[in-house]
């Protein structure tokens, strides 16, 4: 049993030891850890119990998330032997939070996600359901084997257990919990006025070199879907490029809303107008901008709304998706990415661009899905690895993600750091290619990319890789737009 029920007297200082350290859920039918967060905690009420912590406890309220069923509230300590020995309150019930192994927090939020075998199990899951305490609350829209299951509030095992033992019935293709987390794959370093990333007067070739490929193709034609907090439809510098639909994750209903400036900001980069006389220019400055929304932060059921915003876009005409936020591995998302990249474009597949990852480490999920994701790491002015780029044996090209000007909300323009900014930068050149000749298969855009990027930094690209010579900091190298559009084959 991972809760612990306080009523009226609770010895905290004993919680770390009465978690277990054996935490995990399942991810492809392999048992995959966590790490249990000693300071953070989170309890999940129906709205009809509106009970908060008081600041007695030591544990401090540092964020709330609702739905139209709960309230979950997440708690933090100083560290664990700053919490008070004991709290005087009415029925309070707490879960441990965790951590990914790149530290990453990942807040159970009472949900669970299930992969039925085939369409005939339904009443297996009914029968399960029941057993554990849990709800189904839906049908996923667009993967229908897949339900969104939640747990009452009186069941005494938390979501990760319940998710486990639903999967090691045997009964069910795959079972996890969901988690909520602050999704976004960005820094900030607001010191530099110019786009450094296009044209870069200081370190001559050390951009993308859009200029010249600008006179092959501007991606009139092309798609560009942003699965991020959703754009500005009404930036003056975005506006006349936002195609026509649009998709809001948290709703499943159209258009799209506004939940930060991070998605503004990355379709600026993408595909903001060019040559109209006000701001900045985007890589593909013709293509159209597919606004699909999301929170990226804590929000509920976050695996089901990306796995659904990325459904919707291949379904809905996009040629290329570019994301920067992160998720925790789980097969929701793997569907979904595999039914883009083989189902979209009329079955030619989408092209699927992701952010490395900010974590000096690792390649965040989904940029580590596999070799049709092409994660990006984020390039300094100077040609240098940013400190903080995530690297691995997937990675596959370098694009500028540091002090990089772009469009914000309410007709604003402004700087951000991260390989979030690196990310748009490559779909914006796959968008490119795309115009030059839209009959290419996602896997040949992503060979023209890699085997035309510019062998950039001090590190060896000592590995042969599948397009050429590679390492795991730089990929194949910083993409190239001039020289991936000349050598696009027309036909």
């Amino acid at each position: 049993m991972k809760k612990i029920i306080i009523l009226l007297v609770l010895i905290f200082c004993f919680i770390p030891q009465m978690w277990s350290q054996n935490v995990y859920y399942y991810y492809n039918g392999n048992k995959k850890p966590l790490n249990e967060n000693q300071t953070k905690f989170v309890s999940i009420l129906p709205k009809t119990e509106n009970v908060t912590l008081p600041a007695s406890s030591g544990l401090m309220l540092t964020d709330t998330i609702s739905d139209e069923y709960s309230f979950i509230r997440i708690y933090e300590a100083d560290s664990s032997e700053s919490i008070n020995e004991s709290i005087t309150t009415s029925l309070v019930t707490l879960q441990p939070c965790y951590k990914t192994e790149e530290g990453f927090d990942l807040i159970p939020n009472g949900y669970i996600n299930v992969k039925l075998k085939s369409d005939s199990d339904y009443s297996l899951l009914q029968s399960i359901s029941e057993e554990n305490g849990c709800i189904i609350v839906e049908q996923n829209p667009f993967m229908p084997l897949w339900y969104n299951l939640r747990v009452n509030a009186d069941v005494e095992q938390n979501s990760v257990e319940i998710a486990n033992d639903i999967y090691e019935t045997g009964l069910f293709a795959a079972s996890f919990p969901s988690f909520s987390v602050n999704a976004l794959e960005i820094s900030y370093d607001p010191n530099v006025y110019e786009q450094w990333g296009l044209y870069n007067s200081e370190y001559e070739g050390l951009d993308v070199s859009v200029g010249e490929a600008w006179n092959y193709a501007t991606g009139n034609g092309i798609i560009i879907a942003i699965i991020d907090q959703g754009i500005d439809m009404n930036h003056q510098d975005l506006s006349a490029n936002i195609y026509h639909l649009s998709y809001d994750t948290e709703t499943n209903t159209s258009p799209s809303m506004l939940y930060g400036e991070h998605g503004t900001h990355c379709a600026g980069i993408a595909a903001a107008v060019r040559n109209n006389g006000i701001q900045i220019a985007g890589v593909a400055p013709d293509a159209k901008l597919m606004s699909i929304s999301n929170r990226l932060a804590t929000t509920i059921n976050y695996e089901s709304n990306i796995a659904n915003g990325i459904n919707w876009a291949w379904m809905n005409g996009a040629d290329i998706i570019s994301c920067s936020w992160w998720c925790n591995k789980n097969e929701l998302v793997d569907n979904a990415i595999a039914a883009a990249v083989t189902q979209g474009r009329e079955d030619k597949g989408c092209v699927f661009v992701k952010s490395a990852g900010n974590t000096s480490g690792a390649i965040s999920y989904p940029g580590d899905y596999g070799p049709d994701v092409l994660a990006v790491a984020n390039m300094t002015a100077n040609g240098t690895l940013e400190s903080f780029s995530a690297h691995g044996p997937n990675l596959f090209v370098t694009a500028p993600g540091t002090n990089i000007l772009s469009t914000l909300p309410n007709n604003k323009i402004g700087k951000m750091t991260g390989t979030s900014m690196a990310c748009p930068h490559v779909a914006g050149v796959a968008a490119l290619i795309l115009e030059r000749n839209p009959q290419l298969t996602a896997e040949m855009v992503r060979k023209i990319i890699a085997e035309n990027a510019k062998k950039v930094g001090s590190i060896a690209y000592d590995e042969i890789k599948e397009y050429g010579t590679w390492n795991e900091y730089y990929g194949y190298g910083l993409v190239d737009a001039a020289q991936s559009v000349i050598n696009t084959p027309r036909h």
